[in-house]
């Protein structure tokens, strides 16, 4: 039924246009500032924590635009590598950048690339700017992140070699392949890169043309392999040392 519904739908509209009309009025005022802790939190953040960052309906995307699964994921392998360099490409209203935040504890060095042009087109309310409400979310539990304002197919950043990059920006074939040879070719052997929208599933179309075409270019090439696809995100993992 919720397929044929589907299919109706496309037919007569575009969902990804539905959601930037309709969404900012069914969120009204989600937003770190906002964000609730049902809990108290004592110590390191917990992924139960990180609950008010998520809605639960396709149209309602809270602060957060992943699914919990998703952000589940993401979060708990940060965690689990124990990642101490880390970078971000696309940040929006800033959820997956605490949810990376809270997953490093504080430790190594985070940076987080967005260009401010998706806030510029769609905040409509007077709440404060979002990279201040994650600077302020951030200072409040005692989080490091360097969030650079910027071209990620120009900006300079000296990043060594990282254990994991999160692409969610330009969603175009040369956009995202920009953000991977930039950036995802820095993680080091075993390190992670994740593609967002790069996986067909649910009611909002994902990037497969783009996206999805540059993940499967990559793992054709051998260096990279495809660990595991949560939802529409995509986890790549370098199976072989940098080519000479």
């Amino acid at each position: 039924m919720l397929r044929c519904l589907e299919r109706r739908l496309a037919k007569w509209i575009s969902p990804r246009a539905m959601l930037e009309e309709l969404g900012p009025k069914l969120n009204r005022t989600p937003d770190l500032e906002t964000m609730p802790f049902d809990l108290p939190v004592h110590g390191d953040l917990q992924f139960e924590d990180l609950a008010g960052l998520f809605a639960s309906t396709p149209l309602d995307h809270a602060v957060v635009f992943m699914t919990i699964r998703q952000t589940a994921y993401l979060f708990g392998l940060v965690r689990r590598m124990d990642a101490r360099n880390v970078l971000e490409i696309g940040r929006y209203k800033g959820g997956s950048t605490f949810a990376i935040a809270a997953a490093m504890r504080g430790q190594g060095q985070f940076w987080s690339v967005d260009l401010g042009e998706k806030e510029a087109r769609l905040k409509k309310d007077s709440a404060p700017a979002y990279d201040n409400q994650i600077r302020d979310i951030c200072k409040r539990f005692g989080l490091r992140v360097n969030m650079l304002v910027g071209d990620a197919r120009t900006i300079q950043i000296e990043t060594g070699e990282l254990d994991l990059v999160f692409i969610d920006g330009d969603h175009s074939y040369d956009g995202v392949k920009n953000d991977f040879q930039r950036f995802g070719r820095r993680v080091r052997l075993g390190g992670a890169v994740l593609f967002d929208d790069a996986v067909p599933g649910g009611l909002f179309e994902a990037h497969t043309d783009t996206v999805g075409r540059l993940v499967r270019e990559i793992e054709a090439e051998g260096e990279f392999r495809l660990v595991k696809s949560v939802n529409r995100l995509a986890h790549m993992e370098r199976a072989m040392p940098r080519r000479k």
